[in-house]
């Protein structure tokens, strides 16, 4: 009978039962039933490691990568102390931004970016280094005259971008004038380098500390300096007139190094007729125009 009760037992509960020895039924016979069955571990199959695929170490590659981040890291020249006697004046369109890189919205006769913020990757990084060579030449102090002095979240933007290039900010900026009538009727780009002439004069008298200076802007002064009035700046010689779409360059760069640490002397006024109009390209000389055709358009910045 206990034979027979075993194997119904066995039978009933054969999904759970570990073959035993005959005779080790009863008492014992149950114990194994209840006992765990050992599963030995899985062959390894030759998957091997997640990371096998990946080559082994090279020591003498590691090195020279470590070497290259070094490098690239303290490979900019420290930058000496500010210079209070120097500044320069720095517009931004045209001058570290590439005229046409961001879309621009007409405010009150005044173009702007369309929005408040401008990224890092908007600006020109071959300028920006090119400024970052003048202030570590001469310790100059920068000074936003850009018409996006303006607006408090665009200064915000260019300080941003400046430091991410280890350009000291911007601390001041020139005030903001209104163009002379007469002149805006007549031609309103050179109203609007006029204007510009006045704001950097102003700043100038409210820091007579400053004996050195320089101008970076996309606007040709010689325009400005065409209708100059008593007290205004003259222009050009202490400016650097760059490209609108290539921006500032190592070589307008080392022109501006020039003008700050040799400042030009003050030119003698030649009493000729100032031009306004543009197109009169056979007019020459230091109170004209020296462009042949009138721009298209005015480009503030």
């Amino acid at each position: 009978l206990k034979q027979r009760d075993g194997a119904q037992q066995d039978h009933c509960g054969v999904g759970k039962l570990q073959l035993v020895a005959p005779g080790a039924m009863g008492s014992d016979g149950r114990a194994a039933k209840r006992a765990k069955v050992e599963v030995a571990p899985a062959a390894d199959e030759g998957l091997g490691g997640l990371y096998d695929f990946l080559p082994p170490p090279d020591p003498v590659k590691d090195e020279a990568a470590k070497t290259a981040a070094a490098k690239s890291t303290f490979s900019k020249p420290a930058l000496p102390p500010t210079d209070k006697t120097r500044a320069i004046f720095l517009d931004v369109d045209g001058v570290l931004l590439p005229s046409g890189s961001v879309d621009t919205i007409v405010i009150d006769g005044v173009t702007l970016p369309a929005k408040s913020h401008v990224k890092e990757s908007d600006f020109s990084a071959q300028a920006l280094g090119a400024l970052r060579a003048i202030v570590q030449q001469t310790g100059a102090q920068i000074v936003l005259s850009s018409e996006w002095r303006r607006g408090e979240d665009l200064k915000s933007s260019i300080n941003a971008v400046l430091k991410s290039q280890d350009i000291p900010q911007f601390r001041e900026c020139t005030p903001i004038f209104s163009p002379r009538p007469e002149i805006q009727k007549v031609n309103a780009i050179y109203a609007w380098c006029e204007r510009r002439a006045r704001e950097i004069g102003r700043w100038l008298k409210d820091h007579p500390e400053v004996t050195a200076w320089v101008a970076l802007d996309d606007l040709d002064f010689d325009w400005a300096d065409s209708v100059r009035q008593a007290g205004t700046p003259w222009m050009k010689i202490r400016s650097v007139h760059t490209d609108d779409k290539i921006c500032l360059t190592d070589e307008g760069a080392t022109e501006a190094v020039r003008i700050l640490t040799y400042p030009p002397p003050e030119p003698k006024v030649v009493r000729k007729p100032s031009s306004m109009n543009a197109s009169n390209s056979g007019s020459s000389g230091l109170l004209t125009s020296t462009e042949d055709t009138g721009p298209d358009r005015i480009r503030l910045g």
